[in-house]
């Protein structure tokens, strides 16, 4: 019979038998469904026994830890570390559940073939795993604009930066070669109707002047992200409130270096030490420093070239600003895990106990009867207090 079957048991009566029931029982209880989340206690050595079987999402990494559930452990560690990107899990994932073990599939199937399927770009969680396994992925930008802008723009900065890294090596053939990448994602971009086609914009105003090809860089670059016209692509003002004030900073920027154009100018030297815009003083020193030991005797007259350029700039000597590369380095940030990091959909902990003993069952069908006649008394207005009358408790709950 359910303890639900002829009225509601309040929060304290299941509490009261999950506690004072031998441990046996409650697991009983608990498989066949007799017990709800409301059942687990406040405190108590059973609280957190009893939550892993009832409320197992819960149940934080700590609590796993102490109750040596490594079963849950494992499939939290697996969507925590998809969340971050971290793909190694799937060469070491153990005691999934069927839903994850066909999504590690899928994954590895990603990886195989390169390509990533909608079914998998749609869960915004994965896009830091699925950035890793198909870093060249074909995107379609009109159909996926969320991830594909997302994964385009990033890609576009990656190869920015990492094209400035080579240009410290001095290979400037493969500098040439990812700067060549990143035009062309950011040509793929520039007409999508998505804040990521003002950030391509961007990144081909910052190339323009990088490379220059023609006798009016500036003209050029300022041309590029000037304000759109009316139906022509997302407008300005579509924008967050950072991207707007980062475009309109570089837009002065532009101006600014149009009227006292300097040759050896450095447009962002935070690009060049390869680190954020307005990094710390302590990050780009430290960053300076393991470059110059790092490169040869050009490699280091350009990073200091760069460390020069960024304290101009904090001593208020620089003749422009640095040009911001991204504008919107928020929105293009590793998507919040959420419930990837939570036990959400976690399967109750299997219990612990053996079956329970004869007497232990006796004992329950006690407490039961007893709960049930204290009940019937409080009804019709008797004393409740079973010791008042033992006449209503027989030697044994059978009887």
């Amino acid at each position: 019979m359910r303890l639900t079957q002829y009225g509601r048991v309040p929060a304290e009566g299941q509490q009261r038998l999950a506690q004072c029931l031998p441990l046996p029982v409650v697991d009983d209880l608990v498989d066949d469904g007799h017990l709800a989340v409301k059942a687990v206690p406040e405190d108590g050595d059973r609280r957190l026994y009893l939550q892993a079987r009832l409320a197992p999402s819960q149940v934080d990494l700590e609590d796993l830890h102490g109750l040596g559930w490594t079963e849950e452990q494992a499939r939290r560690e697996f969507r925590i570390r998809l969340a971050r990107g971290d793909v190694a899990v799937l060469d070491e994932a153990r005691g999934l559940t069927d839903e994850q073990l066909r999504l590690a599939a899928d994954l590895a199937q990603a990886r195989a073939t390169g390509r990533i399927p909608s079914e998998l770009s749609a869960r915004r969680w994965l896009w830091p795993a699925l950035e890793r396994l198909a870093p060249q992925a074909a995107v379609n930008l009109r159909r996926d604009k969320a991830f594909g802008s997302w994964y385009v723009v990033r890609r576009m900065h990656r190869a920015l930066r990492a094209a400035h890294r080579e240009q410290l090596l001095r290979d400037h053939k493969r500098a040439d070669a990812l700067l060549k990448r990143a035009q062309n994602d950011a040509n793929a971009l520039r007409d999508i109707w998505t804040p990521g086609s003002w950030e391509a914009k961007n990144l081909l105003a910052y190339l323009l002047v990088l490379n220059p090809t023609g006798d009016q860089p500036y003209d050029e670059a300022l041309e590029v992200i000037s304000p759109v016209a009316p139906g022509r692509g997302l407008r300005e003002d579509q924008l967050p409130g950072a991207g707007r004030t980062h475009l309109e900073h570089n837009r002065t920027v532009l101006r600014q270096l149009q009227r006292h154009r300097e040759d050896d100018h450095l447009l962002n030297p935070y690009l060049v030490l390869g680190v954020p815009d307005d990094a710390p003083t302590q990050v780009w020193k430290e960053r300076w420093r393991a470059l110059r030991r790092a490169l040869d005797d050009d490699g280091e007259a350009a990073v200091n070239q760069a460390k020069d350029a960024i304290q101009a700039r904090e001593r208020g000597r620089a003749p422009a600003e640095p040009f911001l590369v991204p504008l919107m380095p928020q929105r293009w940030a590793n998507p919040a895990a959420g419930a990837a990091a939570t036990g959400a959909g976690a399967p109750p902990m299997p219990r612990r106990t053996a079956a329970p003993t004869q007497q232990e069952r006796d004992y329950a069908r006690d407490q039961a009867a007893r709960g049930v006649i204290r009940a019937a008394c409080q009804n019709v207005g008797l004393p409740a207090d079973a010791v008042a009358f033992p006449a209503f408790f027989p030697e044994s709950s059978n009887q």
